[in-house]
């Protein structure tokens, strides 16, 4: 699959504080490049979320399938997300790079394959122009890390983390969860929108932190 280039533009003495806790455990997520789960413990939920909140460094990569009731895409992805800078690059299935977008405060820049770059005010209108669709891309990050906006409501699961997410038109369902560096971070999650539309992203790697490797 080859993704079409876009032709336009209570107080307990003896326990250990929570924040102290919570700071150790961050110290252990900042150094994660985390495939596989770790075997040390698992921050509560609500510091975990706290935790995440935080981030101010971090990646995603793994696989997405995108459809809607007149086609379907699969193609893998990568997002790394900083205070003033966001990429997101997509791939095709066989792990050639087809879009590579970078945002900032100024603006965002797309550049495809075939060397052409656009231009847009942010990056959620250039991953229009990829993708063919227009997916909510401010609140992606938000989703990826299983955290509900200020505008969102959600139902929680027995361990107290997203199970599903309301946010507009949007559902988003949460499939599984991963431990990763003393977090517990998503693995599997959908979300379903107006027009039929369906985004399934499967998140095989996190890396928590200002990791300076592409």
């Amino acid at each position: 699959m080859m993704i079409p280039y876009p032709r336009t533009l209570a107080r307990h003495p003896a326990r250990r504080p929570i924040r102290t806790l919570a700071a150790l455990l961050l110290t252990g997520v900042l150094s994660a490049c985390a495939t596989t789960p770790p075997t040390h413990v698992i921050l509560p939920t609500t510091e975990r979320n706290q935790v995440v909140a935080s981030l101010k460094y971090w990646q995603a990569s793994g696989q997405a399938a995108l459809s809607t009731p007149k086609t379907s895409e699969d193609f893998g992805f990568r997002w790394k997300q900083s205070p003033q800078h966001q990429e997101l690059s997509i791939y095709d299935t066989l792990g050639r790079t087809v879009a590579r977008i970078e945002a900032d405060p100024q603006g965002a820049h797309l550049q495809l394959a075939n060397g052409e770059t656009r231009q847009a005010d942010n990056l959620g209108a250039l991953l229009a122009l990829v993708l063919h669709v227009d997916l909510p891309a401010s609140e992606l990050p938000d989703w990826m890390l299983g955290l509900r906006s200020a505008t969102a409501t959600e139902q929680l699961n027995p361990a107290g983390l997203p199970e599903v997410l309301h946010s507009g038109p949007w559902q988003i369902h949460y499939l599984q969860y991963a431990p990763i560096g003393g977090l517990t971070m998503p693995k599997l999650l959908q979300a379903t929108g107006p027009e039929g539309i369906a985004l399934r992203l499967a998140i095989t790697q996190w890396r928590m932190g200002d990791h300076s490797a592409p």
